[in-house]
């Protein structure tokens, strides 16, 4: 044991030990300056040197100034003034539709439900979306349109086949616009397969050492001539869809890249899109090894492009950003190149605009009037700083534009824990515990800070730390001048904060619970509906249920959770996809009901050939030996031939939609289930999305839809299955579709 902790010790001294222990708070041991600074880059040169510094510092190869970044950016000050029009490409008119309205066909009519959102007027993208006549479903590389009123109506419309695997859709006036994605790779050229690049070390080999290859050897060896490698990319297409049963692609445009996310305000999307340093073996085959050749990187390798079909067929191809509108971080964060594009879609052309920087993509966030991009720096060894630098992107004439950068002490969980208002960004962020190779040596902790923009910074104006130590955030929601958060290690306490003053934020009251939210909705002005997971007071550490519960926060220094409604309680185990994802919650205000899609496990045994079920009542004891006995009476026996010697878990579950009535006086009721069940050979569903359509809920799946009157869910009065199409990225995703299509161009 000693020479064990005698081994701990000397590493913590040697150079190269933190392989095994790395430091805490991330690479270069911490924060680079404690400063969030954005340059703009004066020249292709510069940016050409800043790549190659990047390349050279993260991949440990031998290349020019590794620390160009870190010497340049001190010396830049803070960042350069918003460019004067046309330094960019402005070309984008905004349109006249909020954000959000999911109006299409003509003959749209009547009350709906939509998808979730933060922000009023800032719509998101989701799988699912509806007019109140069509449902319109993208899954793999189909996007379906289907008709659900009247019901005699109801089936399938028209299908297009899209290139690239499905991500979500939007749908705004008359036009669906499908975000779809390739996920790049060696693609065999002529036939030819991939053939790995081999550099052989002599000292695993064990025989003669091996001449070092040549600068033309490495070339050849590094990219077989029958294959080539291409890069992720992201793709949208928008189609006409006025007319549902005969869409027309207007147009279609591709970019180099992952999409990280999207946000769509009056008909403008803003996409955010991420070229990550993984993705770059297309032009650093030999990344990572002292043999690449740094001198030889170019920006313009580096840089995303795009191609995009106009709706006349014609073809347009270049970057996606030049240098001039490209910038950096003063704590640099590797080579990978994130790209805020822009794109009209009132406009026929799909025209857009977009601005780079080269950094790694974290949580987007939008309100009506900025994007704000975060990032925590990372090393290849996964270590990560506890500091989240802020990008705040203003929207200007149809386009993004960098005006003001911040950090904060922390790390970020997810969209919902920021929020606008009045001017003045407020923030929740995590504190991890401290750790040493001898284990954890301080308490993780909580804070929520208040940012001003000012002379291109974000200020923290006022802040709040040290909540609940030791304790995680499990979800946060701003609302105007209120905030409320929730953290979890045994209970759930639920803070409600007073952000009225921005320069004296602080928490007025606690409430503790069992279990935990994790998202959460406001009803009105003083209630909160949220979803969470159930956790019996006193009780096993685990999760048993889904639990729904609405909170009075009338007397805000004294928040009481008014109403609980547990899902999987009393049947064995529950989840739900909307746990983490709260687009697949949906909250029907204007008839006061939800739905969300819910999967129950509860587990039988066989008993020689009798099944005794599990619930929360009993019904079977399992003692500290593994001993079974049975406390109930078993079912009727299976069949005679089915014999057991052995008991063995079976599960017996229900996977599909739960709609429940949700009232601040009544609290909830069930109104019923919809199984996705269908019987099709798959098991699990992709997606389930809860539609509220006047009188009818549908549980929308990537499988099928069914549907039912929400006064008799028991009577299903439509059932469709769809029949499943894998994704084809290779051939022509407009051929042998049978819809009138058009082709789409982007003006930079």
């Amino acid at each position: 044991m000693i020479r064990y902790g005698t081994f701990a010790l000397v590493c913590l001294f040697l150079p190269g030990c933190f392989y095994f222990f790395p430091p805490v708070g991330g690479p270069n041991g911490g924060d680079l300056t404690g400063l969030s600074t954005l340059k703009r880059f004066q020249s292709e040169q510069e940016l050409t040197d800043y790549l190659r510094s990047e390349i050279s510092g993260r991949s440990g190869s031998v290349g020019v100034g590794a620390d160009f970044a870190r010497s340049e950016a001190l010396e830049d000050g803070p960042l350069a003034a918003p460019p004067a029009d046309g330094d960019v490409a402005t070309s984008v008119d905004a349109g006249a539709a909020v954000g959000g309205e999911n109006n299409s066909s003509d003959d749209s009519q009547g009350s709906f439900s939509q998808t979730t959102v933060q922000e009023i007027g800032v719509d998101e993208s989701d799988v699912v979306k509806t007019d109140g006549s069509y449902l319109y479903v993208i899954h793999d590389s189909l996007l379906r349109i289907v008709r659900v009123t009247p019901r005699d109506q109801f089936g399938v419309v028209s299908e297009m086949k899209l290139e690239g695997y499905g991500r979500e859709i939007y749908l705004h006036d008359g036009k669906v616009i499908a975000l779809t994605e390739t996920y790049g790779g060696f693609f065999g050229v002529g036939g030819g397969l991939p053939e790995p690049l081999i550099l052989e070390d002599a000292a695993v080999r064990g025989d003669v050492p091996l001449d070092e290859p040549t600068a033309d050897e490495l070339a050849s060896t590094s990219v077989s001539p029958d294959y080539q490698y291409e890069r992720p990319r992201t793709i949208v297409t928008i189609f006409d869809v006025t007319a549902p049963d005969a869409p027309e692609r207007l147009s279609k445009t591709s970019f180099v890249g992952t999409q990280s996310s999207s946000r769509m305000i009056d008909g403008v999307l803003h996409l955010v899109v991420s070229n990550f340093q993984h993705d770059y073996y297309d032009v650093l085959p030999l990344l990572g090894r002292p043999e690449l050749d740094v001198s030889a990187v170019q920006s313009i390798d580096i840089l995303p492009t795009f191609e995009r079909i106009d709706a006349e067929g014609t073809v347009t191809s270049g970057p996606l950003v030049t240098w001039e509108n490209m910038y950096r971080p003063t704590d640099s964060d590797g080579f990978g190149v994130l790209t805020v594009v822009s794109m009209n879609t009132n406009d026929r052309a799909a025209k857009f605009s977009a601005v780079g920087i080269v950094a790694e993509p974290g949580l987007i966030y939008s309100s009506t009037d900025a994007l704000y991009l975060t990032d925590t720096n990372w090393d290849f060894f996964g270590n990560t700083r506890e500091t989240s630098d802020i990008y705040k992107l203003a929207y200007h004439e149809g386009g993004a534009l960098p005006v003001a950068t911040g950090t904060v002490r922390g790390r970020i969980l997810n969209q919902y824990s920021m929020g606008a208002h009045n001017g003045f960004l407020r923030v929740a962020t995590s504190v991890s515990p401290e750790f040493s190779p001898f284990g954890q040596v301080g308490e993780g902790s909580n804070s929520v800070y208040v940012l001003e923009t000012s002379d291109g910074q974000l200020v923290v104006t006022g802040a709040i730390e040290n909540i609940a130590p030791g304790e995680t955030i499990q979800s946060a929601r701003f609302l105007g001048d209120r905030g409320y958060l929730v953290t979890f290690r045994e209970i759930d306490p639920l803070f409600t904060l007073n952000l009225a003053d921005p320069r004296d934020p602080r928490v007025v009251g606690v409430l503790k619970v069992p279990g935990f939210s994790t998202f959460m909705v406001p009803m009105d002005q003083n209630h909160l509906l949220t979803i969470g997971r159930y956790i019996p007071e006193n009780g096993p550490f685990f999760s048993r249920g889904v639990q729904l519960s609405i909170f009075d926060v009338t007397d805000f220094n004294e928040p009481k959770l008014k109403h609980l409604e547990v899902i999987g309680e009393s049947e064995g185990e529950a989840w739900s996809e909307a746990l983490n994802n709260p687009k697949a919650f949906t909250y029907f205000a204007e008839s006061g009901l939800v739905a969300l899609p819910i999967e129950v496990y509860n587990y039988g045994f066989f008993f020689d050939g009798d099944v005794v079920f599990v619930d929360g009542d009993g019904g079977l004891t399992v003692d500290a030996d593994g001993g079974v006995s049975v406390d109930a009476e078993p079912t009727p026996p299976l069949d005679s031939d089915v014999v057991v010697e052995e008991p063995f878990f079976v599960p017996q579950e229900f996977r599909g939609l739960a709609v429940y009535r949700a009232s601040t006086d009544g609290g909830f009721e069930s109104v019923g289930r919809i199984s996705t069940e269908f019987d099709d050979g798959y098991y699990w569903t992709a997606f389930t999305r809860g539609v509220f359509i006047d009188d009818d809920v549908f549980a929308v799946t990537n499988r099928g839809i069914r549907g039912a009157a929400v006064a008799d869910m028991d009577s299903i009065t439509h059932d469709i299955q769809f029949e499943l199409v894998r994704p084809d990225f290779l051939i022509d995703p407009v051929a042998d579709i049978g819809v009138s299509v058009g082709d789409g161009e982007p003006d930079q």
